[in-house]
């Protein structure tokens, strides 16, 4: 008789929690309603300051540069000379060349560049 009065007792509590539950859920549900103008009242008038921000910025000339902008350093010929060399051995040594095949495919690269390039290599 014990399992059966603690098996009521269990079923009573179950039934509790869910009405709680539920309760708690109407809640949430009835919170989120309320929320969701906010939310897009929000997000317009973000929208109006972005924009506004963008004519403020169009108008005063302080238009930010779309996409990457290059790097502030100068490169020297030299510099792209030994880039080109350090590159070609790079990929002669990984496609299977020789050290020695490898540095020779260097050189034979910076000579091609530094003749584009017009200076002496």
């Amino acid at each position: 008789m014990s399992d059966q009065s603690t098996l009521s007792n269990i079923q009573e509590q179950l039934i509790a929690a869910l009405e709680k539950s539920k309760a708690a859920s109407k809640t949430l549900e009835d919170a989120k309603a309320k929320l969701a103008p906010l939310e897009t009242k929000a997000a317009e008038a973000q929208e109006h300051v972005t924009h506004l921000m963008d004519e403020y910025n169009r108008l005063t000339g302080n238009v930010k540069a779309k996409g990457r902008t290059r790097g502030k350093y100068n490169q020297t010929p030299e510099s792209k000379l030994a880039a080109q060399e350090k590159r070609s051995y790079s990929r002669a040594v990984n496609g299977g060349a020789s050290e020695a095949e490898a540095k020779k495919i260097a050189r034979e690269a910076v000579k091609k560049l530094a003749a584009r390039l017009g200076v002496k290599g």
